[in-house]
């Protein structure tokens, strides 16, 4: 039988989504973070950082609920055992564009506490959403294999970088992240397609890998280029983890792979456009 992905019912999801989202957390979401001058330098020269409770209390069991709530909806047909699923698939239970489904996600992703973090990391004047997702990963699940997020996207910026917030502690055995420190100023690219051929570029494979394990509410935020994965799910609860994508403003549409013409947040765009749609919204 599949693993429940959440102890909430269906009805109390529904619920959780349909309702506002409390007055007091989003004075939180949109509370600053401040980061120091040494997060920043961090950050610039490995391509990665963690910051400590970037949630915490009543509104990070509050963040769970909502992204618990609309993992458990989204996934409410696919009953099928890990073991019957994909590869790509038992690396985890992806669920994307959450927040323009349900407003409590919405009030989540859009929260200025997080951009202005991503901004600031940048070093960027403004900051555009690019997409959410939810990533759990179920107990047993296998490895993330290593991989450029930027190498799926149509953008031409050297300015992204992702949030991903742990809901629950992710230590190693429960498959937190790794990262290759400083890959992201490396001349060398090459796609990795995780879905079909997944595998270690060769210039990398003597790299030492950083895990970075996290307690719930703190959050790694990691630029689009640097190479990365995560740990299998060697425990016996599932993984809760999620995530935002940012850029900057004035990113560029990259129509020149077939790949990348019609994703979702670029609908309507030409090959070098400024992207600017109903899905990229200025957050910051």
């Amino acid at each position: 039988m599949p693993v429940p992905i959440s102890h909430i019912s269906l009805k109390e999801a529904r619920d959780i989504l349909n309702s506002q989202t409390p007055a007091e957390f989003l004075d939180y979401y949109n509370s600053p973070y401040n980061i120091s001058k040494d997060d920043y330098h961090f950050y610039q020269q490995n391509g990665y950082i963690k910051l400590k409770k970037v949630l915490e209390d009543d509104i990070l069991e509050y963040a769970r609920k909502v992204f618990g709530s609309a993992v458990l909806l989204r996934k409410e047909s696919d009953k099928r055992a890990l073991a019957e699923k994909s590869q790509y698939e038992q690396s985890f239970l992806q669920c994307g564009y959450l927040c323009w489904d349900y407003p409590a996600v919405k009030d989540y992703v859009f929260a200025k506490r997080f951009a202005g973090i991503a901004r600031d990391l940048m070093g960027v004047e403004g900051i555009r959403l690019w997409h959410d997702q939810a990533l759990y990963k179920e107990p047993g699940g296998r490895v993330t294999d290593m991989h450029q997020d930027i190498s799926y996207w149509p953008i031409n910026t050297l300015h992204s970088t992702t949030m991903w917030l742990a809901l629950v502690d992710v230590p190693v055995d429960k498959g937190c992240l790794y990262f290759l420190p400083g890959t992201h100023e490396s001349a060398d690219r090459e796609y990795v397609d995780i879905f079909k051929n997944p595998h270690v570029p060769n210039s990398l494979k003597n790299m030492k890998k950083i895990d970075v394990p996290l307690r719930a509410g703190d959050a790694t935020f990691h630029n689009g280029l640097i190479y990365h994965g995560a740990n299998p799910n060697m425990t016996d609860s599932v993984r809760e983890a999620a995530t935002v994508i940012y850029i900057a403003d004035g990113t560029l549409f990259d129509a020149s792979d077939d790949r990348n013409r019609t994703h979702t947040s670029c609908v309507g765009l030409n090959d070098g456009d400024i992207i600017n749609t109903k899905y990229t919204p200025c957050l910051v």
